[in-house]
């Protein structure tokens, strides 16, 4: 069905035809329908436990409650391909809805259409989630218990919407470029995706990062995880083209940039769908080995070879309108953050493959730790920073020195002088750097809104039509506020985290860092699926006593993991640190091994990472998109 739509949208383009159109349109409806029956089918068959298919045996279990059986729809291989195919038709049933633009449309259609009938071929010939078993167990395998976690049975969907999103803005572009569009059409129709997309991968990383912290037990939220990697990918090159549209919103500059931006971000895309599932790397988040990794392959290199062939052949209607006139103008700062912001996803894709490269080339897989990605990454994170900090102020097509450094001149002194304040209580020199560009951008946009609200009630214009009219750049000074906090937090918790191993008996105490803590009990429970060991411990820090109950569980069956035993850690989490007990082991003659992580401040990388979301969102959701 999708490639005869495929087919009949390719002939509409060539022979405008109407008729054509709506075959093409109706072949989504139809895909559309098939898969949504397909997902409430599998969706029955998980929360009924119906055994007796091949997925619901691997991915279900007799104890697992009806949300956990439902997250299990993502869970596996097959289903999360499905759930893939069926939000994909979701979008492009969006997309045909749209009147404007219809030859664009048409070639958007068309292109996604072609991604959504590969989805559906994998589905139907490679990884079928209706295969039925010969005979059906009593029981299944059930969910990977770190899977069972709230934040993880969501973090999936999230990005798999964030990540399905970005076909849509990669049709536009593809269908600006074979219909030989030389407009901006493309851009006006991408925003509303684009930052859709954005929202929801900043909210599957946020919610992956704090199901690794509360369920893995090692102290941290971010590991530089392959899987991980992959996600972070397409987030850096959609934040550079978010940023680099608006050049060619604005005034037609970019063009060719935001081709290839938006091109890199839908091809991570794929090949994070890719790297997840063909076995290529160990990760907790990935899927196990399959055969699937060669049609992935296949398919991202026609992509990929199509689409620079189209854009070699077509780049004459890229070309921008309009020139860069001046080094010292918002569109240039905007080449730079481009720049920054690919050479960081650069480093993030070089250390994500070069395990593949090196047991490839060697047959000794080498494994990139956190420390690399730190080193490099750290001084473009800090050059990033400093273009967020004077890029806003800088004018359009030529701005001039002077006034520029008029403005920042007062923002400078404070961050400079609360720099120097903080040298009371922090002594590293990368903390104090991102302290001083923190408050240097935090600053300037203090002195904006206050610049901008003067100016304003000079006109006599109330604060409800200021925000009205303002409302998409104080979004951005709410998503770059976040983001500040966020590093914030990352740079304090990584630099001045502590980590200790101790062993107790009941009842006794040990002093660690300036604080107590004591083996108050131990208990144990038996559920129907495992056997759960936990721990009483208390925590005296000064004047204030906290109780923290770490847990450790072991599962009776062998089910669907790689392991039977895994941690539930306790955390006591407060604006500015917070205590994390892991209990370890059981030891001979009735001791017990825990670890204790003091993490501070790391409660401003969920605070800022909300923030930022929730300036996402209401760019979002705002009714003027130009």
């Amino acid at each position: 069905m999708g490639i005869v739509g495929t087919i009949a949208f390719y002939f509409a383009s060539k022979k405008k035809s109407n008729i054509l159109v709506s075959v093409g349109e109706r072949s989504i409806k139809a895909v559309f329908s098939l898969l949504s029956l397909s997902v409430l089918l599998l969706v029955y068959l998980l929360v009924t436990k119906d055994y007796s298919n091949a997925y619901v045996a691997k991915n279900a279990s007799n104890d697992l409650s009806i949300i956990y059986s439902i997250a299990a729809l993502w869970a596996g291989q097959e289903g999360s391909l499905l759930l893939w195919s069926w939000i994909l038709s979701i979008f492009a049933l969006v997309v045909t809805v749209s009147k404007t633009f219809k030859p664009l449309i048409v070639s958007t259609e068309k292109t996604v259409l072609f991604i959504l009938s590969f989805f559906v071929f994998l589905i139907v010939f490679i990884e079928n989630p209706f295969e039925v078993l010969s005979s059906a167990p009593k029981n299944g395998r059930g969910l990977n218990p770190i899977l069972q976690n709230f934040y993880m049975a969501i973090h999936p969907l999230t990005l798999y919407v964030g990540y399905i999103a970005l076909s849509i803005p990669f049709g536009f572009a593809i269908g600006s470029i074979l219909s030989k569009d030389k407009t901006d059409s493309w851009i006006i129709l991408s925003k509303r995706w684009t930052y859709f997309s954005w929202v929801f991968l900043s909210i599957g990383l946020l919610l992956g990062s704090r199901w690794a912290y509360l369920e893995l037990g090692w102290g941290g939220y971010w590991a530089w995880d392959p899987v991980e990697n992959v996600a972070l990918m397409p987030w850096l090159a959609l934040t550079a083209f978010v940023h680099s549209s608006m050049a060619q919103e604005s005034r037609s500059l970019l063009r060719k940039w935001n081709i290839c931006l938006i091109f890199i971000a839908f091809f991570l895309s794929i090949f994070g769908t890719f790297i997840t599932r063909s076995g290529l790397i160990s990760s907790v988040h990935s899927f196990a080995q399959s055969s699937i990794g060669p049609y992935f392959i296949v398919f991202i290199l026609l992509l990929v070879g199509f689409s620079i062939f189209i854009y070699q052949r077509n780049k004459r209607f890229i070309c921008s309108n309009q020139e860069i006139v001046s080094l010292f103008s918002k569109e240039n700062f905007f080449i730079f953050n481009n720049i920054f912001f690919l050479v960081i996803t650069l480093t993030v894709l070089l250390g994500t493959i070069f395990p593949i490269l090196s047991e490839a080339i060697t047959g000794e897989k080498i494994l990139v730790g956190p420390s690399f990605y730190n080193l490099v990454n750290f001084p473009n994170v800090l050059l990033l920073m400093s273009l967020m900090s004077v890029a806003p102020i800088i004018p359009w097509k030529e701005g001039r020195i002077l006034p520029i450094l008029k403005f920042i001149f007062i923002p400078f002194i404070i961050s400079f002088l609360l720099t120097l304040a903080s040298l009371f209580f922090f002594y590293n020199i990368k903390v104090l750097l991102v302290f001083f560009l923190s408050f240097f951008i935090i600053s300037i946009i203090l002195k904006e809104l206050i610049e901008d609200f003067k100016l304003q009630l000079k006109k006599q214009i109330n604060i409800t039509e200021i925000f009205r009219l303002k409302l998409r750049r104080y979004c951005s000074f709410l998503i770059h506020f976040g983001i500040i906090l966020a590093i914030i937090g990352i740079t304090l918790s990584s630099t001045y985290g502590t980590k200790s191993d101790f062993i107790l008996s009941k009842s006794e105490k040990i002093d660690i860092n300036q604080y107590e803590v004591q083996l108050i009990n131990t208990y144990r429970k038996e559920i129907e699926s495992k056997t759960i060991l936990g721990a009483h411990l208390t925590l005296l820090d000064g004047k204030n006593l906290y109780s923290l109950y770490p847990e450790q569980n072991l599962y009776k069956y062998e089910g669907n993991r790689s392991i039977n035993k895994e941690t539930e850690v306790a955390i006591y989490s407060g604006i500015m640190k917070d205590y994390y007990i892991i209990l370890v082991d059981e030891l001979d003659g009735d001791r017990f091994n825990f670890k204790i992580y003091i993490n501070p401040w790391v409660s401003l990388l969920w605070i800022g990472s909300l923030i930022s979301i929730l300036g996402g969102f209401v760019l979002l959701l705002r009714r003027k998109t130009l």
